[in-house]
């Protein structure tokens, strides 16, 4: 969310140096407050049994390029990089804009892994911000605050022959920014997400199934038991059209609307027939099974054996009773039918509350999550639409990733499939005439590459024939592979290698995915108001008097575990100073982009709101009581209403 504030920042700053010439560009008189507390969002245990470690993953707008360029298409973004945004503060996901758009089909948004999804919150209509642009304008800008909350269980594999639990991790994956009902009900034949609950359920037009031995009527079978076979008793049959509630998940949903077939319905709606209890098993309260050893089991009209039979249950059917003696009155049947011949309109519980799930709905890797929002800065003229992206843990990650590089040590070698090519690897450059008899060796021109560099053995596996050369071993030495690489590679000045690269066995070192190998955690203790006071000293912002009294908060910014790591990763100029331009520039380079990606940060969440955080804004932004920016107020109201 730190990343946001970039556009007021400028806007801030704008206003700073109109007052500094004497002028305004819009009125003091201060916006509205806006009072709305967050949805809080509990905490929900987790059932192993229902999240099932991920087998399958997918990039959230379908990518099916090579990791390390999924990656550096990030660069494309026109703000929000990880984990910086562009005014140098803390950001904690990744943003897909208008400037991603051009690589990436941003039509519908994918879920990253399989999980369930815990929570939601789609708005009737996006909320807008007022902003003030020019002196004598305004601006109504929209920003989505719909979003979707996915928990992921992440758990190494099972060693063969051992009881040993493998080590897990529940993390979360977020998808903020997203569209708004009154969206979805002006599109009708936009696609819905399979999360959101069904309403105005209705048998479908096309069924028709009949009653056995008759060929009308036709509609929707009723069955007493939600299965089929055995002890399954055709109750009614709807018409389609037929309006319906039901509930449970499965094949088969449990009818609520009605408390029986039609057959037994009086016109008040209540049931009639009773049953004997002595052919029941007791299930709980009012609740009972049928279990007769003969083929059915009578309703009758009256309360004795002498009644008329009204209707025959099969054993196993459950039914509800009320009264005492040895005939009991029928309350309820439960009743089952097929959910496929179900029919409804997919719709969200929408509004500002954030919507949690009682009961966590699956969600498989690539299904839908939702459609991208609109969200415009106050120095934007239009809004464009954005997704941020985060993913996140409240596990000890750390403990987790030491835990599975141990267990990494135990799984077998072909367990192994990340190459690790060490900084200094030789690239020898391209000939036409290299082969198995003339190969790319070094006495040919080369380069040393200038980074670490992890590939997937199914990235070199996949590449054209032309670009392999296979040896197998001999007595000399160990089986060895020439690869040709394209883009990925870079020199010690940054410019990008293409050549020809020498794996070979037992030389080339080679991971399995769960030792995190590159991977580092660093637990960020920088503030907003450290990372704001650094930036705006960096761009120059601050006058003399401003950077002696912030300098202290700027540099103990600049010394920050966050900052150091990055400006060993991306400080291009040596100038010691961190810029999102530079962020930006090192992410289109592949290694660069890898090194970044695995830093793992320990921070507060962007999206817990406390007003105190942003108030503590307030002084380096110029902002106070007697001199308010207007840009400033609305952008703290608009970071609360996002907040969940």
């Amino acid at each position: 969310m730190f990343s946001y504030i970039f556009g007021v920042v400028e806007s801030v700053l704008d206003d700073i140096r109109h007052r500094r010439e004497g002028s305004r560009p819009y009125p003091i008189s201060p916006a509205p407050a806006v009072d709305i507390p967050p949805g809080p969002v509990s905490a929900k245990p987790v059932d192993p049994d229902v999240l099932k470690p991920i087998q399958n993953w997918s990039h959230p707008f379908g990518d099916q390029s090579n990791p390390l360029e999924q990656l550096t298409n990030l660069a494309h973004a026109q703000a929000g990089y990880y984990p910086l945004g562009r005014n140098g503060l803390w950001h904690g996901g990744v943003h897909f804009d208008a400037g991603t758009a051009g690589t990436l089909d941003q039509s519908r948004v994918r879920c990253l892994a399989d999980g369930e999804v815990m929570a939601y919150r789609i708005p009737e209509r996006t909320p807008v911000s007022t902003f003030y642009p020019q002196p004598g304008e305004t601006v109504e800008a929209p920003f989505a605050t719909g979003f979707v909350l996915v928990r992921h269980r992440l758990q190494a594999p099972k060693i063969e022959g051992s009881s040993d639990t493998p080590p897990e991790l529940i993390f979360f994956s977020l998808y903020m920014h997203l569209q708004d009902w009154a969206h979805y009900q002006a599109d009708t034949a936009l696609e819905r997400p399979a999360f959101w609950p069904e309403r105005n359920l209705c048998v479908r037009a096309d069924v028709s199934n009949t009653r056995l031995g008759t060929s009308t009527p036709k509609g929707l079978s009723v069955l007493s038991q939600p299965s089929e076979g055995g002890h399954m008793l055709l109750l009614d049959l709807l018409p389609p059209g037929t309006p319906v509630g039901v509930s449970g998940e499965g094949k088969y949903r449990k009818l609520e609307h009605t408390p029986g077939p039609a057959v037994l319905t009086d016109a008040d709606g209540s049931l009639r027939g009773y049953v004997a209890v002595r052919y029941l098993d007791h299930v709980d309260g009012a609740t009972y099974r049928v279990s007769f050893n003969g083929d059915r089991l009578n309703v009758r009209s009256t309360p004795d054996p002498g009644g008329e039979s009204l209707l025959q249950l099969r054993h196993g059917t459950e039914v509800t009773l009320s009264g005492e003696g040895e005939y009991r009155k029928l309350e309820r049947i439960s009743q089952y039918v097929l959910a496929a011949s179900l029919q409804g309109e997919r719709a969200p519980q929408a509004g500002d509350e954030v919507v949690v799930l009682e009961r966590p709905m699956p969600i498989k890797a690539g299904e839908l999550i939702g459609h991208i929002g609109p969200y415009q800065e106050s120095t934007e003229t239009t809004a464009q639409e954005k997704l941020h992206l985060e993913v996140f843990s409240a596990d000890d990650v750390e403990d987790f990733m030491n835990a599975s590089r141990l267990w990494a040590e135990r799984l077998p070698s072909n367990e192994r499939t990340w190459l690790k090519f060490i900084t200094g690897t030789p690239v020898v450059a391209h000939q036409d005439t290299f082969s198995a008899s003339r190969l790319p060796l070094l006495s040919y021109p080369h380069a040393f590459s200038g980074s670490d560099l992890i590939l997937p053995k199914s990235l070199l596996d996949s590449l054209p024939a032309d670009h392999k050369i296979h040896l197998p071993a001999d007595d000399q030495r160990d089986a060895r592979t020439w690869y040709r690489i394209e883009r990925l590679f870079n020199g010690t000045d940054g410019v990008p290698l293409d050549g020809w690269v020498l794996e070979e066995e037992g030389r080339t070192p080679n991971y399995s995915p769960w030792s995190w190998e590159g991977y580092e955690t660093l637990y960020n203790r920088d503030s907003g108001r450290g990372s704001l006071a650094y930036w705006l000293n960096i761009v120059g912002h601050f006058g003399e008097r401003e950077r002696e009294q912030f300098d202290p908060l700027a540099e103990r910014s600049r010394q920050s575990l966050m900052r150091i790591r990055l400006l060993d990763i991306i400080d291009r100029n040596g100038d010691g100073d961190l810029t999102a331009e530079e962020l930006q520039s090192a992410l289109k380079t592949p290694a660069h982009a890898q090194s970044i990606s695995q830093l793992v940060m320990h921070y507060e969440s962007e999206w817990r709101y406390t007003a105190q955080k942003w108030d503590g804004l307030d002084e380096l932004l110029g902002h106070s009581n007697s001199t308010p920016i207007l840009n400033w107020v609305a952008e703290k109201q608009r970071i609360k209403r996002l907040s969940w």
